[in-house]
Order: C-alpha cells, then structure tokens, then sequence
C-alpha cells in the first residue's frame, strides 16, 4: 500500500507546484520520498526492500522467501 499513497502524493506535489504553492509541492514531494524510503519493507521478516526495482506478481522477499505479491 505505500507505492500508491506515494504515488498520489507525487502527483498533488506536481498540482501544487503547477498552482504555484512551492512549499506545499516541496513538502509533498520530499515526503513522499521519505514515507516510502522508511516504509518499503518486508510484511514477514520487516527487513528493508530495495525501492528501485518494482514488485512482480509473485515477488518474493530476498531476506526470508515470504511472498510480497501474490500471483492473480
């Protein structure tokens, strides 16, 4: 769930900058960085995920195996 609330919180930082509120854009955009550097972690083990590299369907965690997405 943390790329999605990240994602939206990209987009409003690129409303706001567009409507000239830099300081809102910048407080969004910077946390949205931050939020999804601290929370990007593995629901078994809690171990930190790289956030570079997406998650396929059926990814599993390098740390303990457990399975970060499920196949559909």
């Amino acid at each position: 769930m943390v790329k999605p609330v990240c994602i939206a919180a990209v987009f409003f930082g690129i409303f706001f900058l567009a409507s000239g509120r830099w300081a809102a854009a910048l407080c969004m955009l910077l946390g949205s960085y931050l939020f999804e550097k601290s929370m990007y972690r593995c629901p078994a083990c809690g171990k930190k995920l790289d956030m570079k590299y997406p998650l396929p369907r059926g990814a599993r965690c390098p740390f303990c195996g457990a399975v970060l997405r499920e196949k559909k």
